[in-house]
This record gives structure tokens, C-alpha cells and sequence, in this order.
């Protein structure tokens, strides 16, 4: 097998490349989550977009890169960026996590989603507010003016966690829903904060702290390099965009445990290989994570002999191993996610090939 054949895992396990599906005449765009949302600054609470891409025959279509960008950039960001790129799952869904909202008034997300030379496009509008009483506020004012009454389910969903006078700010709020002011996604958001829970990208912190959340994702970008060593030496580097989520079962001063996932896509940027590009690939791996505040992680390894993708007479046997190191302080996670990878093909006309792949990424949740 010659060395541009040699196939790079990227960041999941038992990952697999990407499928180009049939050609599709057409794609739209339809907004799941996020539309008319209202999002509070003070509690660095906002509701996440979402959105499906869907083709012609009204099916959801996978493997499409859409990109979330804030219209003028300076009313939220996710995560410090004002564009992020995701690809869409099995489900044709796409999503961005780590909203934050930085200055009041009302914005625009727009979304576009780029598959096999068609573009599709969409517009999520939202608001930011300063307060908690100013969500509450807006959902009143929208309402018919008897908001207290109504809202019947979705005034329990919003008001499930508050007591006491708490509960009758937060049906103010579900009223207003009714009426067409909030989404119930904002609904849910705006009365748990109105009866004092405080809420980070709709993530809801354990009882005896009410302050610290649970929840923790945030978008990672960077690059995986990739030298490949056999009759000549080359390297392939791959841009990789991703979405780290971490979720504590355990969190005391002295131990957590929980669970995570990474998901996202990757493409060749560069190649010194001679011969066609790789394809793009998309990625998902979940783990369970452990150790102390001050120093938690996880690492996840594989060995597997398979024969080659293009030469079914050459043998690969590949090691490869995830891991993350992080630091839990108060609402926030930072730390590193790791990336490498070990292989070398025997047989076929390539002789022994040999490659070796590494990656790093910083990485920040909220």
C-alpha cells in the first residue's frame, strides 16, 4: 500500500470515514432549537441553536457542514468565537454549544449548510437581556395580559424547580409564553432562573449547589499531523472541529466522576503525499471520566490488525489512544484533549509503511 493510502483515525475510536451520500437536488435548512429565544446575561444563560438539514424529499441529511456565525459578532460568541463549523449526525442535525451573551438587544444567528456544491440558508433570531426579571418581564409583556393564568403544562415545566413566591414570578413568565411570547425552550430557562436556580447553557447544578452546574461543553478546534513513513516520507495535516461535553455524576472537594463525549468532523488541509486527498471524516467517542478536582481525565486505547482499505493483500495493526487532562474550578473546565496514533502496514506493493499521527487541543467548558 502506498503511503497516501494509509488511513488516519481521527480522535474516535472505531471511527469510520465518511460516506458521500447521493446527490441531492436541493437542501433546506429547518430550526429545531433556538429561534426566538431569549437569553439572560446575568446567569450566562442562552439557549443553544439547532438546526436539521433536510433534502428535497424531506429527509435529514448527514455529513453536512454548517456554519453558525453571529451577525456582527459582538452580542454573544461561542466561546470566545463568533463562527463555529459543525457537521451534521446521522440525524442531519446540527448543533453549537457554549453560547454566551455579552451585550443586551435582539440578534441574529445565520446558519449555512454546504453539501456536494448545494447551500442552504437559514436566519435564528434571539434576545439578550441583562436580568432574569427582564426575561420574565418580556414573556409578561407578550402575553394577553392574564399570564398569570396561563401556560397550564408549561407553566409546571418552568416552575418545577422554584418554591414559594418564587413559583408565581416564574408562571408570570409561562403565562407570557402562551400568549406568543417565549419558546418553551426559553420558558424552561427563564422560570428556573426566576426561582433562584441559576442556570449555565440550560445545564442544572445539583441541589446543596444551586450556583455550581454539573454540565460542562464548549467547542475545540486545531490540527492532527501525520507522518508517514514507507519507500518515501510525507505528512498529512488535518484541521479537526469538535464538541466536548462533560457530565459530573460526583462532584465533592476531593473526587468527581461522570461521563463524556467528543463529536465533530475533520479534513485534509495540506498533504506532501502524492495521489488523491483523503476524504473528511466525522468522529464520536464517550468515556468516563475520573479523579479530583484539581486533576481529572480519562484515557482511552486500541489495538486492532485489519486489512488495508485499498489493498486487501496489505495488513495494518494500529494503536490508537484518546485522552484528557483537565481542571475543574467552580462553573468552569479547562485542559487539554490528546490525540496519537501508532500504526505500520506489512505486504502488498508498498513494503512496510509506518505512520504516526499527533494532535493536541486546549480546551474550555462552561
Amino acid at each position: 500500500m502506498t503511503p497516501m493510502r494509509v488511513v488516519l483515525l481521527v480522535l474516535a475510536l472505531g471511527m469510520s470515514a465518511v460516506v458521500p451520500a447521493a446527490q441531492s437536488p436541493a437542501l433546506r435548512i429547518v430550526v429545531i432549537e433556538g429561534e426566538d429565544a431569549v437569553n439572560i446575561i446575568q446567569q450566562n444563560t442562552a439557549v443553544r441553536p439547532l438546526v436539521e438539514v433536510r433534502d428535497r424529499n424531506n429527509l435529514p441529511v448527514p455529513g453536512v457542514l454548517v456554519t453558525f456565525s453571529i451577525e456582527g459578532g459582538k452580542a454573544a460568541s461561542f466561546g470566545g468565537v463568533s463562527s463555529l463549523t459543525v457537521a451534521t449526525n446521522a440525524a442531519g442535525q446540527a448543533a453549537v454549544t457554549g453560547l454566551t451573551p455579552s451585550a443586551a438587544g435582539a440578534f441574529q444567528i445565520q446558519v449555512q449548510a454546504a453539501f456536494q456544491g448545494q447551500v442552504a440558508t437559514a436566519t435564528i433570531a434571539q434576545t439578550n437581556v441583562l436580568t432574569a426579571a427582564q426575561a420574565a418581564a418580556a414573556g409578561g409583556a407578550a402575553g394577553s395580559g392574564s399570564a398569570g393564568s396561563a401556560g397550564g403544562g408549561t407553566t409546571g415545566g418552568a416552575t418545577g424547580g422554584a418554591s414559594g413566591g418564587a413559583t408565581g414570578g416564574a408562571s408570570g413568565a409561562a403565562g407570557g409564553a402562551a400568549g406568543g411570547g417565549l419558546s418553551a425552550t426559553t420558558l424552561g430557562v427563564v422560570g428556573a432562573a426566576v426561582g433562584g436556580g441559576a442556570l449555565v447553557a440550560n445545564q442544572v447544578a445539583k441541589e446543596d449547589e444551586p450556583d455550581i452546574p454539573n454540565s460542562f461543553s464548549g467547542p475545540f478546534t486545531g490540527q492532527i499531523v501525520s507522518t508517514i513513513v514507507g519507500a518515501t516520507t510525507c505528512v498529512i495535516t488535518r484541521a479537526v472541529t469538535g464538541t466536548m461535553k462533560l457530565e459530573f455524576d460526583t462532584r465533592t472537594a476531593s473526587a468527581v466522576s461522570g461521563r463524556g463525549e467528543v463529536s465533530g468532523t475533520d479534513a485534509v488541509i495540506s498533504q506532501t503525499c502524492s495521489g488523491e486527498t483523503p476524504e473528511s471524516g466525522m468522529f464520536r467517542e464517550m468515556f468516563a471520566i475520573s479523579g479530583s478536582p484539581s486533576s481529572f481525565g480519562f484515557r482511552e486505547q486500541r489495538t486492532e490488525t485489519r486489512p488495508a482499505n485499498f489493498d486487501p493483500t496489505q495488513t495494518v495493526t494500529s494503536t490508537t489512544v484518546i485522552s484528557f487532562q483537565g481542571v475543574l474550578s467552580g462553573a468552569v473546565v479547562t485542559g487539554t484533549l490528546s490525540y496519537e496514533e501508532r500504526s505500520e502496514s506489512v505486504g502488498g506493493r508498498g513494503g512496510i509503511v509506518r505512520e504516526s499521527a499527533t494532535g493536541t487541543f486546549p480546551v474550555t467548558l462552561r
